[in-house]
This record gives structure tokens, C-alpha cells and sequence, in this order.
């Protein structure tokens, strides 16, 4: 079978103790090639991933040494910048609990060592935490007079403050810069069903239910582990259905399943959060199995038999399309004739409300989203618009022939998912 590149990487990564061909396809790649996985893996979050694997493996000799040079360069840089972060960290934790702010940290530095070994290994885009309603407006007045400013959110139920720096993230050195700009997340829920116009989920998370964390000197209020998986599970489907998923974040929960797939009190725990809701068991099994696919973790006995009885409808779109959707292109990064990633749509589908399914159809088939942001910040600074550099950003016309052609492709896709299903009920009622 013939990998990308992309995917040659992610079977590099994998938790399977083989690595077979994949590691000796790195030295067929050309200088081309290995640029745009550069850009590609940093955008993904792998890119120091991917540098500690070769190290590992003793394997840094199958690719070019400007390769490891800037795999390095920008791994050093990051260091500063984790460095940097941790003390923006450190502060806000002070004054949160100077100012009485009941909070948790989601996240970020509450993955070490659960989900990532070294928080070095991470690029720090942003600090969440879970803030109780009561101490919102403290913890916004905080972040304000810190120097953060405010941000439009597509959820009600976050408020993003961030920090200006010397630009926005892009594909070279400057992301890991630690004077690049960060943001804080306030969250006082994570799960939106508005955004996705999807049933309620009842709230799973929740400040009291915080156990202290330990993380280099610091102490912090986080997730336990159960609720820590789950909170990556619902991180990732809201990744997911939004057409692009981080995939670092998949690798992540890759990364939690090889430690911790045969801790019966774990999934016991989990087993007991999720309860009777078919919604958020199924939501874990889409995920945990995509993760399955790309990085072949093991997975736990409990998440085994939630798929064995998942719907159909969840069920074909793990096997046709999950594995795709986890490398869909995206208008900022790549172009092809008629992108994947709408295709998330199918499985989207099969949890939207009937009456809910042609809003939201409607309203995914363009990045009203993303105009709707472009409106807000012309209204704040009305000189953007002779700002051509702005322009340039907003790769409008790339992103409108983006959502144009992956709608098409779409509609072109119904005949066969609809097929599919057939075929699994039918399947379904030969063995009955």
C-alpha cells in the first residue's frame, strides 16, 4: 500500500513496537516533500514527537540533517517557550487564588505525564481552565489587567483572552517563539451543543471534582484521569466536526491507551461517568478507534464492547471514512479538487436533532464562521479593510473554492454512504 508522507509519519509514531518499512520510506522522500511535511507536522503537533521517536529509535540518519537541524532548532525554541509559559502560568494560578476564583486547569500542563511525557514536546498555543460561573467575572478582570485582550468565541460557553505578540502563528520558527502570541480559555463548560445543534450532554465536568496536580514546583487543580480522557474524547469530537483535527491530539489519547488500556479501576470509572448517555459512549468509541487506526494503542476491553453494539450509521463511518477524516486538508494549508473533510457531516448527522439536520446543513456548507469573525473585527478596526496584508490572511478565495468543492464533494459522497448503510443492516439482520 502506498503511504504519503503524512501518513508515514503517523506510522512512525505508532504504539506498535514494529515499525517495519515506515522507517526506511523517510529516506525516499525529496527536499519538496520533506518541506511540506515540515509545515505539516508542525501544524499537526507532532513535529517533536516525531524528533524524540527518531531519537529513540536510533533513526535520526534516515532523514536529512537540515531536517534534524530545524526539528532541533525549533525544539530548543520551544523549550524557552514552555519555560516562559509555565511562569505566565504560575502568576495567573496565584492570583486566581489570591482573588478567590474557584478553577481547574484543563489541559496544557495537566497532561504531564498522562497524555505527554515532557511538556517540551507540546506546542502551547493557549491556558484553559474551568472556571465556576460565580468566579467568571474575576477571573476576566485578571486576565484584563494582565494585559490580555478579549476575543470572539463561537461558544457561549468560553470567553478567550489573549495575549498580542510579535504575530500570528505560522508554519516556520515563529509558533515556538516565546514571544509568539497565546491565548487563555475560559471555559464554564466544554461541551456546546448550540455550535453543533446536538443534545445536551449533562455537564461532566466539574470544579469541586479537581484533585490536586503536581507539575515542576507547581501545584494546580486538575481533571482526574477519568474525566481528563473524557474531556479529550469531547476535545476531539469538537476538533472533528469543525473539518480539522489536531493530530496531535489523537496521538495524545494514543498515548494515555498504551499506559493505562488495562487498568480495570480506570475504565470502571469511566464506565461510570459515561453512564446510560448513548451519545458520549458512542462519542468514545468513534474516537478511541480512529486513534486505533492511526497509532494502534490498545484498546480497553470496555470501549471493545461499546463498539460491538455502536449503530450502524457510527459504525460505517468509522470504516470508510475515520481514518481519512484525521488527514482532511485544510484552505490554510494544502488544496485537492475535492476535499474530504466534510464528510464529518455523515457522522454529525447521526446525532443532530431531525429537525435540526437541515440548519445545520445549511449552515456548514459555508465558513459563515470564519466571515462572521472578519465582520466583528472590521466593525472594532474599520482600517482593515485597506489593510492588504490582512487580506492576504484571510485566504478568502482559497477558503471559499475550499468549502465550494468540499461541499460538491459531499453531495457526489450521499449515494454511497446511503449504500453503505444498507449494507450493514442488512448485515446486521443476516446474523440475527
Amino acid at each position: 500500500m502506498t503511504r504519503t508522507p503524512a501518513e508515514t509519519i503517523v506510522e512512525v509514531l505508532s504504539f506498535s513496537n514494529e515499525l517495519g518499512d515506515c522507517i526506511h520510506e523517510l529516506e525516499k522522500f525529496n527536499p519538496r516533500e520533506w518541506r511540506r511535511i515540515l509545515g505539516w507536522l508542525d501544524d499537526a503537533g507532532l513535529a517533536f514527537y516525531f524528533l524524540e521517536k527518531l531519537k529513540n529509535t536510533n533513526a535520526a540518519e534516515t532523514v536529512p540533517a537540515w531536517v534534524m537541524s530545524r526539528l532541533e532548532k525549533n525544539f530548543a525554541a520551544n523549550r524557552l517557550r514552555v519555560g516562559d509559559m509555565s511562569h505566565r502560568f504560575g502568576a495567573l494560578n496565584q492570583k486566581f487564588n489570591d482573588a478567590g476564583v474557584r478553577y481547574a486547569v484543563l489541559k496544557g500542563f495537566s497532561l504531564v505525564p498522562q497524555f505527554c511525557p515532557d511538556l517540551a514536546l507540546r506546542h502551547l498555543s493557549d491556558l484553559d481552565y474551568l472556571v465556576e460561573e460565580q468566579s467568571l467575572s474575576a477571573a476576566q478582570r485578571i486576565l484584563l489587567e494582565a494585559g490580555y485582550c478579549p476575543k470572539l468565541s463561537r461558544s457561549n460557553q468560553e470567553s478567550i483572552l489573549v495575549m498580542p505578540g510579535m504575530g500570528g502563528p505560522s508554519r516556520s520558527a515563529v509558533q515556538y517563539d516565546a514571544r509568539a502570541p497565546h491565548a487563555v480559555e475560559l471555559h464554564l463548560d466544554i461541551w456546546d451543543s448550540d455550535q453543533h445543534k446536538l443534545p445536551m450532554l449533562p455537564q461532566q465536568f466539574f470544579v469541586e471534582r479537581a484533585e490536586p496536580t503536581y507539575w515542576n514546583g507547581f501545584t494546580f487543580p486538575a481533571l482526574a484521569d477519568e474525566d481528563a480522557f473524557l474531556l479529550q474524547i469531547l476535545h476531539a469530537c469538537q476538533h472533528l466536526f469543525t473539518y480539522w483535527i489536531r493530530m496531535s491530539s489523537l496521538f495524545e489519547i494514543g498515548y494515555f491507551l498504551n499506559r493505562r488500556a488495562s487498568d480495570a479501576s480506570l475504565w470502571d470509572r469511566v464506565e461510570e461517568r459515561v453512564g446510560d448517555n448513548l451519545m458520549l459512549r458512542e462519542f468514545v468509541v468513534v474516537i478511541t478507534e480512529l486513534v486505533g487506526k492511526l497509532f494502534a494503542p490498545p484498546i480497553p476491553p470496555l470501549v471493545r464492547a461499546w463498539g460491538s453494539s455502536i449503530r450502524p450509521g457510527p459504525r460505517v463511518w468509522i470504516e470508510n471514512y475515520a481514518r481519512h477524516s484525521a488527514f482532511c486538508e485544510t484552505p490554510g494549508y494544502d488544496f485537492r479538487l475535492f476535499p474530504r473533510a466534510k464528510l464529518v457531516l455523515f457522522l454529525l448527522q447521526e446525532y443532530t436533532y431531525a429537525y435540526a439536520r437541515k440548519h445545520t446543513l445549511e449552515n456548514r456548507m459555508l465558513p459563515s464562521m470564519r466571515l462572521s469573525r472578519m465582520v466583528s473585527a472590521v466593525k472594532n478596526k474599520p482600517s482593515l479593510l485597506l489593510d492588504t496584508a490582512w487580506w492576504k490572511r484571510q485566504l478568502l478565495l482559497k477558503r471559499s473554492l475550499f468549502h465550494a468543492l468540499a461541499a460538491l464533494r459531499y453531495f457526489c459522497e450521499i449515494p454511497r454512504w446511503k449504500w453503505l448503510n444498507r449494507a450493514r443492516m442488512r448485515s446486521i439482520s443476516a446474523n440475527v
